[in-house]
């Protein structure tokens, strides 16, 4: 059989993370100080093996490796992979310089002596300067990110999970955020662009365990585009319409279906059947053994929103934890450059808590009401699952358009302040090209870059005071989704949300989910001046509702008939108002009707401070963000005059500080000063900028 073997040849060098954002320029690591490791170009060779028999997607019928010699002397087994026809190809990417030589191919272990001795070039000399490598976990703060030299790495970005009809392909829009300042995305591979591997592209019956290569070769393009732009991209391998006949189905498209002539009865089976998961763990393999060479792979992502199948949804969620364990251990095993493994579901749901044990960062997706309200009050999710980076890796407004990319900009900048991991990812991808809003991108990552906010660990949320005259509504929103209420009653200060407020669900239940729901929502305020109290309404239940408002006790209601779908409510049903007096009062909302609603926002008129600030800081560092509560989501055109006031920052190490002012659209400073803290006050007193919409401080010690 070594006898018939053909054999063609060709080797190829190609770039990985050529081109950096400014975010992952920073200094290197503390914890990682010293470090000279990284990445440098990859490797690539192929071959031609005509006469092997045996399924080529089957790693277990048909094993094929190089060995490579290392400059320290040691080999490596690197799997090859099979692109069609009798061509096999290898992939390699070297962490250290010096001369690197295949010494052997094999097929299930048993040298193929002829192919190697027909190899046209058997050696390269690798050196220059490395690239940063692979992301990892940092070393000493697990809630950040850091490359194999030390550089740390902040994600900001927004999704690219799939083509839309004649828009950009994905790599030309990796370009663009390339451009925009963006380091970070996100893929699926979904079959209605052509891009899910194991759903073959046809026939009666399917080729089931069949790569679809034409699919390979677009994940080709995209991998190869990140590395030319410094994008690090989650590899999204499974999505929950896949294995849904509820949420986003798919279930009735999907080949694994016995009536498309697959063998799975129900899609939960997906978890548990034996052939599917050697299925899933052959399309692993195939991944690691094209693709497993890219530090620009950030992540696999092992499913996307696993909350949304059949399976969670009839609460399995002990398969669906194993299941994750079982493949997160597999790509351990054969993964040699240890990528870092997620999924994404809902963290603070605390049945699936087990699904992310064996993981390596949490991330979650949001949707809510409120985006500022969501994005600025994560800590509680974080503080329930400690240990591992976290950040938002889905989010927009509910049931809103963004045209303009007000929720965008508020979302950015308020996920910069929550301490998390990483920016809170969008996901309209397709908004942000229609409407050109990458400059928002380019905005922060500046900001990032400039204040060198990756390189901090352990700084604290703070809420500083903001003196000014202005007065202004007080408006939020509830953070959360469909979720019962953990608590019911809040005490609402004039400078800031309540806290709770962004774990309290959008969604306020009526008969239907009482459960949820069992409490009327009660806050208990103080007007120092004559005011209202505002609810707005953004969708109602097709079963209709009925709310009661109260203040101190005398009541209001509105009741909201039964129709035919869900609705978003008419001019003059979308708000009820109480008039608030001077004092201390208890405003109640109940719903007694039959169904929910969802609640846009809660407006307190006349009863803040027209500035807010909210910020991260250590003793010697700090960073605010500060926005006029009248302007931060009015239509352009349509903002009130802009707010002044002075910015109160206490607890710094005495000694001086470079304090500068961002404008955060254009993504340049506004002011620069040099401000001396005392050893007496350790605090300052800083005059804001003139807000109109929002500005950002970056305060760091000098000496």
């Amino acid at each position: 059989m070594l006898s018939k073997l053909s054999f063609t040849s060709t080797i190829s060098i190609l770039l990985c993370s050529c081109l950096l954002s400014p975010v992952v320029r920073g200094q290197s690591a503390k914890s990682s100080k010293g470090s000279a490791r990284g990445s440098y170009a990859m490797l690539e060779t192929s071959f031609q093996l005509p006469d092997v028999q045996s399924d080529p997607f089957d790693y277990e019928q048909t094993d094929i490796e190089a060995t490579l010699r290392q400059p320290n002397g040691s080999t490596r087994q690197i799997p090859a992979f099979f692109d069609g026809n009798s061509l096999w190809r290898v992939r390699f990417t070297p962490t250290t310089p010096g001369k690197y030589s295949v010494t052997a191919i094999q097929l299930n272990g048993r040298q193929i002596v002829e192919v190697l001795q027909r190899l046209p070039q058997r050696e390269w000399t690798v050196g220059g300067q490395p690239q940063p490598g692979f992301v990892r976990v940092d070393r000493l703060d697990a809630n950040r990110f850091s490359f194999d030299n030390g550089t740390r790495y902040f994600p900001i970005g927004h999704n690219q999970a799939w083509q839309n009809g004649n828009a950009p392909d994905i790599p030309t829009l990796f370009g663009k955020m390339h451009a925009a300042g963006e380091n970070w995305s996100r893929v699926w591979m979904n079959h209605w662009d052509g891009k899910n591997l194991d759903w073959p592209p046809g026939g009666n019956p399917p080729k089931l365990g069949e790569i679809n290569l034409n699919a390979a070769r677009k994940w080709d393009a995209i991998v190869e585009a990140a590395g030319r732009n410094g994008i690090y991209l989650q590899m999204t391998l499974q999505h929950h319409g896949q294995y849904s006949t509820g949420t986003n189905p798919n279930w009735d498209e999907n080949p694994y279906n016995v009536k498309n002539g697959g063998w799975l009865q129900k899609p939960e089976e997906f978890f548990t059947d034996a052939w599917a998961r050697a299925l899933t763990k052959r399309k692993l393999r195939y991944i690691l053994a094209r693709w497993g060479y890219s530090p620009n792979i950030l992540a696999f992502e092992l499913f996307n929103e696993v909350q949304f199948t059949d399976a969670a949804h009839n609460k399995q969620w002990d398969i669906i934890a194993a299941w994750h364990q079982e493949m997160a251990a597999f790509l351990r095993q054969h993964d040699p450059y240890h990528h870092l493994i997620t999924t994404s579901s809902v963290p603070d749901v605390a049945a699936d808590s087990a699904v992310w044990q064996t993981l390596d960062y949490y991330q979650r997706h949001a949707y809510p009401s409120d985006v500022l309200t969501s994005l600025l009050g994560t800590e509680g999710t974080q503080n329930k699952l400690p240990g591992k980076p976290f950040f938002t890796g889905e989010f927009g407004p509910s049931n809103l358009q963004d045209t303009n990319g007000i929720y965008l900009h508020e979302g950015l900048w308020a996920s910069l302040m929550s301490g998390l991991s990483g920016a809170a990812e969008y996901w309209d991808w397709d908004a942000i090209e229609r409407h050109n809003l990458y400059p928002h991108f380019r905005a922060a990552s500046n900001f990032i870059a400039a204040s060198k906010l990756a390189d901090q660990s352990n700084l604290q949320k703070i809420t500083p005071l903001i003196e000014t005259t202005q007065r202004a509504a007080l408006r939020f929103g509830p953070g959360g989704g469909w979720k019962a209420a953990s608590a019911n009653e809040f005490t609402v200060e004039s400078n800031g949300v309540p806290a709770g407020m962004d774990k309290y669900p959008s969604f306020f239940q009526g008969q239907f989910h009482h459960d949820l729901l069992p409490q009327p929502l009660t806050f208990r305020v103080n007007y120092t001046q004559p005011g209202a109290f505002i609810v707005t309404l953004s969708q109602i239940a097709k079963a209709g509702a009925h709310l009661t408002l109260s203040l101190d006790g005398k009541s209001t209601e509105r009741d909201y008939p039964a129709t035919d779908n869900d609705s978003t409510p008419k001019n003059g049903e979308a708000t009820l108002q109480v008039e608030v007096p001077p004092g201390q009062h208890t405003i109640s909302l109940a719903n007694t009707g039959k169904d929910w609603v969802v609640i846009r926002h809660f407006t307190f008129t006349n009863y803040a401070p027209s500035l807010a600030a909210n910020g991260l800081m250590d003793r010697g560092y700090a960073v605010v963000w500060l926005y006029n509560r009248n302007n931060i989501e009015a239509p352009p055109g349509k903002e009130q005059p802009a707010a002044n006031g002075q910015l109160n920052l206490t607890n710094l190490i005495p000694g001086y500080y470079r304090a500068t002012w961002w404008d955060t659209y254009s993504g340049t400073q506004l002011q620069t000063n040099t401000i001396n803290v005392s050893k007496n006050s350790q605090r300052i007193f800083l005059p804001t900028p003139s807000v109109i919409r929002d500005v950002a401080l970056a305060l760091v010690k000098m000496r």
